[in-house]
């Protein structure tokens, strides 16, 4: 049975604690304060996800019972796609993501990187850089983050304009997970990216640092020191 997180707060926080990257990830919207109208939180028995719009993230076990209970969720709610390291849902699976995490020298960063001063014009640059992004939702969600202390919008800026960036969230005490790596397409290929991810990785030294990409980008982190900790599905609803 699909309850809110409210009715069982014990057993939902049990699951995502003990569920690995996709549990760290829900629990992070979940302490920033995100049950908002974007974002609900629900636990069953032996698994917990979080609903953000028309996306869901899963984590923990899925009985039989569960998954169809699930599916029953996702056709009433509209879902579109479906994040889960759980490997064989009844949706089609639209590809797997890498989930990387830094185990290289740590190198210091080059560039002036700012945190946190624009980030509205930060969560704009992002949504110009990934295709699909709602700004509202998103503005509004790292917006929380940073404002409950657990994200960070780091950028370097030429002539006052941001030219490449990337997120970084605290996942519990000891995790750091990076999102939303981007340079503008004019200032591709001069190693700001990397020099973003470089002051990232010194500042959170004593911390496990980690991200996801696809495999057409799997090398570029390798080059800069990630090696590849575990898979992350992306299922699309029929």
């Amino acid at each position: 049975m699909i309850k809110s997180a409210s009715q069982d707060v014990k057993r939902f926080e049990s699951i995502i604690k003990a569920s690995g990257f996709t549990g760290q990830k829900i629990y992070a919207d979940y302490i920033s304060g995100q049950v908002q109208e974007t974002n609900s939180f629900y636990v069953m028995e032996n698994c917990a996800f979080m609903l953000s719009g028309i996306n869901l993230t899963l984590c923990g076990r899925s009985s039989a019972d569960e998954l169809e209970e699930i599916v029953m969720f996702c056709n009433f709610c509209g879902v579109k796609t479906i994040e889960s390291q759980i490997s064989h849902l009844p949706f089609e699976k639209s590809r797997t993501l890498h989930i990387m995490e830094y185990r290289g020298t740590i190198k210091p960063c080059t560039e002036q990187v700012t945190v946190n001063d624009d980030r509205y014009s930060f969560i704009k640059f992002c949504c110009s850089n990934f295709h699909g992004l709602n700004f509202d939702i998103v503005y509004s969600n790292f917006s929380r983050k940073v404002n409950s202390g657990i994200a960070e919008l780091c950028y370097i800026t030429e002539d006052g304009k941001i030219v490449s960036g990337a997120i970084a969230t605290k996942y519990g005490e000891d995790t750091v997970y990076i999102t939303f790596v981007s340079t503008s397409p004019a200032c591709r290929n001069r190693g700001l990216a990397a020099q973003v991810l470089y002051y990232i990785i010194e500042k959170n030294k004593d911390k496990k640092v980690i991200l996801k990409c696809e495999d057409s980008l799997k090398p570029f982190y390798e080059k800069l020191g990630f090696e590849e900790i575990g898979t992350l599905s992306l299922y699309k609803d029929r």
